[in-house]
């Protein structure tokens, strides 16, 4: 079950959702860092938001690696093992 098409697509749109909260989760870090924040936030609006976007950015992220988990592991080709050909000797003395 955990190997068909439509599992292996939901993590590929879960690693993106994680990208996008991890983008938001760096824009509230910069938006702290500059001071910019009091410009949009009081400072309890603020507070909760930023811990709002942690907290889902922490929730996709064990999404994902919970994905990755049930994920079978990929098969590894067996090259195969071929034989020396054999190698016909003709006797020209004999023909």
């Amino acid at each position: 079950m955990t190997d068909r098409p439509a599992f292996r697509e939901f993590g590929k749109i879960a690693e993106r959702w994680l990208d996008l909260a991890e983008r938001r989760r760096d824009h509230f870090s910069e938006l702290y860092s500059s001071g910019r924040w009091r410009r949009y936030y009081e400072e309890d609006g603020f507070l909760a938001q930023a811990r709002e976007v942690a907290r889902i950015c922490d929730r996709w992220a064990s999404i994902v690696e919970r994905h990755r988990q049930l994920l079978p592991e990929p098969e590894v080709p067996v090259e195969p093992q071929f034989a020396e050909p054999e190698v016909a000797v003709i006797d020209r003395d004999a023909a």
